[in-house]
């Protein structure tokens, strides 16, 4: 079995520990040997299993062939520091694990990238793909042949129409639904509950129904 440590503490990263789990009572795949968290700190729990160590060790437990899950970046105003400092760490893409749960709906040539997490009753339509290091949580779904890049995080029971590109970063909130044909900008944080029926720019705060622009984030990329 693969050794897995989850990088995170409460919240997302005790969700992804439980999707992990899931898949493990289909197919015994991951030894899941704890977490790597600041808060709390090594020699405490989270639940039923241990922080192994600080997030900071991340790159050495991967050295010693440790498979990891990146639950940081899963919070929509600190998600590009966090991200940066992910990329520091340099893990090989193929050490970033996967999860998916066992109730979740993939229909035909849907793409999920490495250091995924799709939650329990999530689904998508053809041709749909995730990228790398995102979330689905509970009963989200991709529409067909949409596209999500990097980082992102698909809120419970967000909808992401067909055609749609979620750009590096993205934050798409508890039930909100973006309409087919619309591209959502790099790191924008789309709020709960919104229709968005226009293209959200880069680093914008939208909510609402119709969604409207609100504010645009501090983010100085490069």
């Amino acid at each position: 079995m693969k050794r897995l440590v989850v990088v995170g503490g409460k919240g997302s990263a005790e969700i992804a520990m439980t999707i992990f789990e899931a898949a493990n009572a289909i197919k015994q795949e991951w030894k899941l040997e704890g977490f790597l968290c600041d808060d709390p700190g090594p020699g405490e729990m989270l639940g039923k299993y241990p922080v192994l160590d600080v997030t900071a060790a991340t790159p050495d437990y991967v050295n010693k062939g440790y498979y990891i899950h990146y639950a940081l970046q899963f919070n929509a105003k600190k998600k590009f520091e966090r991200v940066q400092q992910f990329l520091k760490y340099n893990v090989p893409l193929e050490a970033n694990a996967t999860a998916i749960h066992p109730s979740v709906i993939l229909a035909p040539e849907t793409k999920i990238g490495y250091g995924c997490v799709v939650c329990a009753n999530a689904a998508s339509s053809y041709g749909a793909t995730l990228g790398n290091f995102s979330h689905i949580y509970t009963a989200g779904f991709l529409g067909h042949d949409c596209t999500t890049e990097d980082f992102v995080t698909i809120a419970a029971h967000s909808i992401i129409g067909a055609r749609v590109k979620v750009s590096e970063g993205a934050h798409v909130g508890l039930n909100s639904c973006i309409r087919e044909d619309i591209s959502v900008g790099r790191y924008a944080i789309i709020g709960m509950g919104s229709v968005v029926v226009k293209n959200v720019d880069n680093y914008s705060v939208v909510a609402g129904n119709p969604a409207r622009f609100l504010k645009t984030l501090d983010i100085k990329e490069g």
